[in-house]
């Protein structure tokens, strides 16, 4: 019972901290002003870190040095890794700007479809029956949550909506390729020293972008810093090291599905603080990458990956 309660805990914090991320990037930098998204990234990163680092502290014997070691023995893909992952959060906030958080939500979680493609690339993995169809599936709602409202009237499409979307996407992308550079070169490591090294060195290339830019629009009251604080905190130190603990005890499959509920909880979350709609269209195309998603995640329900 108290497993299934502590499973039940790691997986609302992982969709609910995650749902969130759009929705306070929105509020945050589109419609108070507060925050650059580059300032937003940096923060959210630094302060993550820093909770990382004290869940090390209490966690692992001699931290210093097996951070250390850690680092030198693979500085190359680390500051690569870090590159990319601080690259996911400023194209999603960035994405706010333009579009609704509902899409940048669907867009972004549509990486688990481009994994496969990264994977066959670069670490040789075959691509499955069901693998293809989920992709294509995918694919045909990515279209339609890309264009949404604009499909009607593409002779009068949006460019900043259509930017907006595409940056989305983007983000999903880098989500994709730091998995894959994850898996590739850090599946011997510790997920919560790796995951600290790459927060902390990104929040560092962030700083130097985030405060050298635009100082006068940092302009945060208190309740902007309880918000940035929740996402650091429960949308990034501590959803991320859920999802790891997750990734260990779960299915594939299982945790595919968890990562399909995070758009759906960002859609109800826009439109209850948001007052965001969502259209007939965006409504479709969600259902397809849902679905397409599945039949991705299916192959690893094929081959007994656990």
């Amino acid at each position: 019972m108290q497993k299934i309660i502590s499973r039940s805990i790691q997986v609302g914090t992982v969709i609910l901290g995650w749902a969130l991320t759009p929705v306070i990037g929105e509020y945050l930098i589109d419609r108070t002003g507060q925050l650059t998204p580059l300032q937003l990234s940096f923060f959210r990163y630094f302060f993550a870190s820093l909770v990382l680092f004290i869940l090390l502290l209490f966690n692992t014997k001699n931290v210093f040095k097996k951070i250390f070691d850690s680092f030198i023995n693979k500085w190359k893909i680390y500051l690569l890794a870090s590159a990319i992952c601080a690259g996911m959060p400023v194209l999603l906030f960035f994405s706010v700007k333009w579009t609704s958080a509902s899409s940048a939500s669907f867009l972004l979680n549509s990486n688990i479809i481009l994994i496969p493609i990264f994977a066959f690339f670069f670490i040789r993995e075959k691509i499955s029956r069901w693998q293809t169809i989920g992709i294509m599936i995918s694919f045909l709602g990515l279209f339609l949550v890309i264009f949404d409202k604009d499909l009607l009237t593409l002779f009068q499409l949006s460019k900043l909506n259509m930017l907006g979307n595409l940056l989305a996407f983007s983000s999903g992308i880098f989500w994709a390729l730091y998995t894959i550079i994850l898996k590739k070169y850090f599946s011997d490591e510790d997920p919560l020293l790796v995951t600290f090294l790459n927060l902390f060195i990104g929040s560092i290339f962030l700083a130097g972008f985030a405060f050298s830019i635009d100082l006068d629009y940092l302009q945060v009251n208190l309740s902007g810093w309880f918000l940035i604080l929740l996402i650091a905190i429960v949308s990034t130190s501590l959803a991320y090291t859920f999802w790891l603990t997750l990734l260990k005890g779960l299915s594939s499959t299982k945790t595919g599905i968890i990562q399909a509920f995070v758009p759906i909880v960002s859609v109800i979350l826009a439109i209850i603080f948001l007052d965001e709609s969502i259209s007939y269209i965006f409504g479709i195309g969600a259902v397809l990458i849902a679905g397409g998603i599945f039949f991705v995640e299916r192959n690893f329900k094929e081959k007994g990956v656990s």
